[in-house]
């Protein structure tokens, strides 16, 4: 799910940012506020299904999913983020990995993991 504030920040710090969503319309808005906001060389936006996403060209993702997709994402995201990656899950953790930081409460509960944590441990199937 995009979350267009938070790619526009990311841009805003100087990082190349990406954003997916399936809604063409979410997409085109995004696009709008990043060109509004400056940011449109570093804040990109694409209309893509999650799951056929590669994970792998990137170190830091930020997730803003549901309950129902955590744990099917929780094993993408092992398979395919190098040992380096940081993942921010918001709103609802990954069901298997203990944060190294968590921050907010209720709605705003922001769960911060370090795929290096995970590393050397057996994949799940």
């Amino acid at each position: 799910m995009l979350r267009h504030f938070k790619v526009i920040a990311a841009a805003k710090e100087g990082f190349t940012a990406v954003g997916y969503e399936l809604n063409p319309w979410l997409v085109w808005f995004s696009r709008y506020r990043a060109w509004r906001e400056g940011v449109q060389d570093l804040a990109r936006f694409y209309v893509s299904d999650l799951w056929k996403v590669t994970f792998s060209q990137y170190s830091n993702v930020v997730i803003f999913g549901v309950p129902q997709m955590m744990l099917q994402l929780e094993k993408k995201l092992e398979l395919e983020l190098e040992g380096d990656a940081r993942v921010i899950a918001c709103r609802f953790p990954f069901p298997h990995w203990t944060p190294d930081q968590v921050t907010g409460e209720g709605i705003d509960t922001v769960w911060a993991y370090d795929m290096s944590s995970f590393r050397g441990k057996e994949k799940r199937p």
